[in-house]
């Protein structure tokens, strides 16, 4: 039976899960035509790379959960500071006997309410309130981190779009160019200057270029929508990017970058705040067979109240043939106890369950000094790799602009050439292959260098914060 209500429960769950799903199916459908239909934003117009990140710290949903982090920490926080705080509980209990017998009491009420005040817990409630403490330290840590790989992914996605937007321009230049050469092809082909043959690989130039143009128009679509995507905004924002790629060079030192990473990489930051967790959890363990100290307190009501003394034992039964007012003396009446002191708890052998979790809070210290310190040979490694990345690409966009002008150069050259019949059609497209190819190179250049600039900023931890 148990099996069967499972299974039923889980086709039930399953329907609810599928009925959720095609809801969300056709409000994603529905925003096509309803741009409120959808609870994702909607984005329009030009976007900086300013407003890009703004969107994304906002929106995506990496950031979102991080966000949660902090609300828990703060919890925990509560619930640390509470291990010192007083405790007070409250019972309450109403029984009735309808036995007979030396007791024979029908009903019995008691009313208790205990006050408890930590004085000395072993050393648990200083490493709770530090571990809290530490904690909310260390999800700060984790946001800025997610923050900014965020802001890198986002940067990154812009710098991606450009290319593709300036890819787009190379492979528009290039079929202008395969037009006029084709143009110049048919008109040497009038006059008699040139053949069928270069007009027909004028053409299928022409072709090549178009559909490498259309190759590039999607790649630039896909490269705008994934930044959408990383945004964490609609995919039916209508917007375009409002700047440029363009070549910045900086200088990075190595040491000055180095000892700023060491410090502010927030990676490095949360593995100290994890081998301080692990040492408060080693104080917490070793608190288990230490002496515990509280102020403790009472306040109880009793109906019948019981006195402690048999003297009254006697008298009439009301309700049913017995002796005494009630069993045990005091009457029928309400009794009032209030008592107060200090309590010693001390659990001086628990078999050795103390020292086992100590001993594993002891290794768990270690790991967690150990991955601090790969975590450390991690961060040197991004960031020398961050400022050669940086140096090398900065000298391939020196390269590659000569590259362009000299291409530019060849073509001009290419086309005199075949117009005066002293060079080919097929010079005149292998210039302007030639210059496609090195104008390409140069936009990838460039971004590879915002990329490289990128990429040394994030390996510094100051991403966002510069």
């Amino acid at each position: 039976m148990m099996g069967l209500g499972g299974c039923q429960s889980q086709e039930r769950v399953a329907r609810e899960f599928a009925g959720r799903r095609e809801a969300s199916y056709r409000r994603l459908m529905r925003g096509a035509t309803e741009p409120n239909a959808t609870d994702l934003e909607a984005a329009h117009g030009a976007l900086a790379l300013a407003d890009c990140v703004e969107l994304a710290l906002v929106h995506n949903k990496d950031v979102q959960t991080a966000a949660t982090e902090v609300l828990k920490a703060k919890g925990q926080m509560t619930e640390a500071v509470a291990t010192a705080l007083p405790k007070a509980t409250f019972t309450g209990s109403a029984l009735r006997n309808d036995n007979s017998g030396f007791i024979n009491q029908k009903e019995t009420y008691d009313l208790t309410v205990l006050a408890r005040q930590p004085l000395y817990l072993g050393g648990l409630t200083e490493a709770a309130v530090d571990a809290a403490v530490v904690y909310t330290y260390l999800t700060g840590q984790q946001l800025r981190q997610t923050l900014q790989g965020v802001q890198l992914q986002v940067r990154r996605g812009y710098l991606d779009a450009l290319l593709a937007r300036e890819l787009v321009e190379v492979a528009r230049e290039a079929k202008r160019n395969a037009q006029q050469s084709l143009q110049d092809t048919r008109r040497q082909y009038e006059y008699g200057a040139g053949t069928r043959f270069d007009v027909l690989r004028a053409e299928v130039r022409l072709n090549a270029v178009n559909a490498a143009l259309i190759q590039a128009e999607n790649e630039a679509q896909l490269a705008l929508t994934r930044l959408l995507n990383t945004m964490g905004v609609s995919q039916l924002s209508r917007v375009e990017l409002a700047e440029g790629l363009a070549y910045r060079p900086v200088e990075a030192d190595p040491n000055a970058s180095l000892f700023q990473a060491i410090k502010r990489r927030p990676e490095l930051l949360a593995g100290e705040a994890w081998v301080r967790l692990a040492q408060d959890n080693v104080t917490s363990q070793q608190s288990g067979d230490r002496p515990k100290v509280y102020l403790q307190g009472s306040y109880q009501r009793s109906y019948p109240g019981f006195a402690a003394s048999f003297a009254k034992l006697g008298g009439s039964n009301e309700e049913g043939g017995g002796t005494g007012g009630s069993a045990l003396g005091g009457g029928k009446e309400w009794e009032r106890t209030m008592n107060g002191g200090i309590v010693v708890e001390w659990p001086f052998f628990d078999g050795l369950a103390t020292a086992g979790r100590v001993a594993q809070a002891k290794a768990e210290l270690r790991r967690q000094e150990v991955a601090l310190a790969k975590q450390e040979q991690q961060v040197q490694l991004e960031v020398e790799q961050g400022v050669l990345n940086l140096r090398s690409s900065g000298e391939f966009v020196g390269s590659q602009q000569g590259n362009v002008s000299l291409a530019e150069e060849a073509l001009r050259l290419a086309r005199v050439q075949y117009q005066q019949g002293a060079g080919t059609s097929l010079d005149v497209i292998s210039a302007e292959a030639a210059l496609a190819q090195a104008r390409s190179d140069y936009v990838r250049a460039v971004r590879d260098y915002e990329t490289a600039k990128l990429q040394l900023t994030w390996a510094l931890g100051v991403l966002g914060e510069e």
